[in-house]
Order: structure tokens, then C-alpha cells, then sequence
């Protein structure tokens, strides 16, 4: 069955853009028929599928808000006029819920990607983390928007669900029979660019690669660092939310802090690594976790912040974001032994082998084939 997957926005070679590519990459390259529909895209136009584009090349360099209407609009005309019988629809949280109204009452199967947690779950995670700051709750979830996510899955055939979370919450709902549990990854290196060599006149770095936001607990850990060891430090590198540099410009201005903002080279911040830390609250399947494991950095993390390689025992150190003095002992912890450090990373590196998009997106497109397939044969009896 011929998977049509519709993205909307511009499809980018970062974030989920790049996610979404892999996904489809993975499962073109194992023989499944797949393409893409989306407003632009960053690639290099060689994948084994078809992108169809809707703006125009000389138009590219336009920023895509400006024509956001008409090319949105295109994208969905185009996408529903090209799409058949006996096809799946496969669509992103980019596009709007008319087109999954459109599709269900054509009967075309649709499945839909989470990325996220539920936002009904997520929403009061969020709003106690915010309220902890003393700071309004920022993070765009209302109730317009649970509701208009619980309406889409409604109209799903299948949707491909990320994280524990968001499998547990679905478990009692009316479509937890449409739930796929599935994962992100990242492209697992072969070989590695050889790793600093531990010296004692070098601190122990911790890294934390993302939005530095209330939303991935930057502020928690930026707390526990007042109370870090000596001899360690800590990078930040991502955009960082303005209340979080004003909160904490104390900790954020220390000598042992460092900060950058996002760059594409995130093999020579892992390289320089001793130890990637993620406090989230909330987390689809952070790739940060998978990238941090592919080039051999042990990983400290919440549970949200460990996904599904967190699953896997002895993995990822967990460890609680509200609870200061663990996460301070689990930091001095990791900077005190370098065998931990390295037996840790050589763990996370061999588990994530399983993560590689190469083998994920195969496996997704495997699992929904066997899904649609159990569903037509529940009807037939």
C-alpha cells in the first residue's frame, strides 16, 4: 500500500523536518513505496522517493510565512487531488484538520504522527513546571488544541505514538487499538573521531544540546549547578527561552558555564563531551538522547529525556528533575569516574545500534503494514 505522507510546512534538514526525511528515507531504501508532499524541501533531490514541492525554486529564497495561505493551500489541493484509492495518508501535526475530515469521508486510511506527548497530558505537566518559576504558563497548549488533536485521532486508522507517556494515556481511550508504539533514532556513525583524552587539568563537561527552555527542565538543572562539583562544566548549545536567562543569569554567567547558540556541528560539541544531561519534563523521543549515544557520550537523563532507549536497563542514568540533591549526587557521581564514563558511553553506543534510522523507519513502515492488515481482516469478519 503506497504511503503518501504530507508534511505542509517546509520540510527541513533539522528538527522534525529531518525526521520526518529519515523516516521516509529508511522505509523508501527497504522497498516501501512512499513519497512526500510538502510546501519546500532541504535535500539534495537523489532519495529513492519522490518530493513534490509546492513553491517554486525561484521563489525559494522567500521566507515561507509570507506566502503561508496560498502555499499551504496548494499543497493540500494538490495532495488530495493526487491521492487514491487504496492509498494511505500519512500526515504530520503540520497539517489541519479539514484535510483529515476530507480524507476520512473518502474513506482513504490515515495514519498520523504524534511527535509529542499528548497534549492532554503534557498540558498540566507544563503548567506545574511553569508555575514552579512563578512564570505564566508559555507553552501553547490550550484546550482548543487538545481538542482539536483528540478530533484527528478520532479520524485515524493508526497513530505512530513515540513515547510511554502517550502509549499509557491512550491505553483507555476509544483509540487505543490504533495506537502504534514506535521510536525515533539518528544516523549511528560507523566510526568515531577519536575522544579527548581525560586529563586532570581538564574539567568534566556536561552537555546539554536543545532549546533551553522550562519545557526540557533547563531550569532545574541550571539550579542544581550552583551546587556542582568542582572540576566540572557545564555547556549549554541551543536558543534559549528569554525568562530562563533572566531567572538564572547568576548560574549562566559563572566561568564554568558556557553557552552557544544552535549549530549544525553536533559531532564536535559530542566530541568534546564528557557527559549529555537532558532534565525534560515532556519529550516525543528526544534525538538528542539517540545522538548523544551514537558517538559513545554516556547519558544522563529524566525519563521523558531518555525515551525509548531509556527503556533498556543500564542504559541511561534516570534520575528525578525535582529532586535537587540526586541530581547534584548523580553529576559529582558521573565527574568523578572515568570508567563510568566510559563503560556508560560504550553501552549507550552498542544499544543505540537499534535506533539507527536505518533500521527505524523500515520498522515503522513494517509494524503500520501489519496494523492496516489486522484491521481489513477485523472488518471482513
Amino acid at each position: 500500500m503506497p504511503v503518501r505522507t504530507l508534511y505542509t510546512m517546509p520540510c527541513a534538514d533539522i528538527g522534525v523536518g529531518m525526521t520526518c526525511h529519515s523516516i521516509l528515507l529508511s522505509a523508501a531504501v527497504a522497498g516501501y513505496q512512499t513519497d512526500l508532499s510538502c510546501a519546500r524541501a532541504e535535500w539534495t533531490g537523489d532519495e529513492p522517493f519522490l518530493i513534490h514541492q509546492t513553491m517554486p525554486w525561484v521563489f525559494g529564497r522567500l521566507p515561507y510565512r509570507y506566502l503561508k495561505r496560498a502555499v499551504d493551500y496548494l499543497t493540500h489541493r494538490r495532495y488530495l487531488s493526487s491521492i487514491r484509492d487504496g492509498d494511505v495518508a500519512y500526515l504530520w501535526p503540520s497539517v489541519p484538520i479539514e484535510v483529515y475530515e476530507t480524507l476520512a469521508a473518502r474513506n482513504i486510511p490515515i495514519v498520523a504522527e504524534a511527535v509529542n506527548t499528548l497534549m492532554s497530558v503534557a498540558k498540566p505537566i507544563l503548567d506545574a513546571a511553569y508555575d514552579d518559576l512563578g512564570l505564566p504558563p508559555n507553552h501553547g497548549i490550550t484546550q482548543a488544541r487538545i481538542a482539536n488533536q483528540e478530533r484527528r485521532f478520532a479520524l485515524c486508522a493508526a497513530v505512530f505514538v513515540p513515547n510511554r507517556l502517550t502509549e499509557e494515556a491512550m491505553a483507555g481511550s476509544a483509540i487505543s487499538g490504533r495506537v502504534i508504539g514506535a521510536s525515533y533514532g539518528t544516523w549511528v556513525p560507523r566510526s568515531l573521531a577519536a575522544h579527548p583524552a581525560a586529563r586532570s587539568d581538564r574539567p568534566v563537561r556536561f552537555l546539554f544540546l536543545g532549546t533551553a527552555c522550562v519545557r526540557k527542565g533547563i531550569h532545574k538543572l541550571l539550579d542544581a549547578w550552583r551546587s556542582a562539583p568542582p572540576g566540572t562544566e557545564l555547556r549549554i548549545v541551543g536558543r534559549m527561552e528569554p525568562e530562563i536567562r533572566q531567572l538564572f543569569a547568576d548560574v549562566l554567567n559563572r566561568s564554568d558555564v558556557s553557552c552557544s547558540s544552535f549549530t549544525r556541528d553536533v559531532a564536535s560539541e559530542y566530541r568534546h563531551a564528557d557527559v549529555s544531561i537532558l532534565p525534560s519534563f515532556e519529550e516525543g523521543d528526544p534525538i538528542a538522547t539517540y545522538e548523544a549515544a551514537a558517538h559513545g557520550v554516556p547519558v544522563m537523563a529524566t525519563t521523558a529525556g531518555a525515551g525509548r532507549l531509556g527503556e533498556r536497563d543500564g542504559i541511561i542514568e534516570i534520575f528525578d528533575n525535582n529532586d535537587k540533591a540526586q541530581m547534584v549526587a548523580k553529576i559529582a557521581e558521573f565527574a568523578a569516574s572515568e570508567e563510568q564514563r566510559r563503560h556508560r558511553g560504550e553501552a549507550a553506543r552498542h544499544a543505540v545500534a537499534e535506533f539507527d534510522w536505518g533500521k527505524v523507519g523500515a520498522r515503522r513502515f513494517a509494524r503500520l503494514h501489519e496494523h492496516l492488515g489486522n484491521q481489513r481482516e477485523t472488518r471482513k469478519s
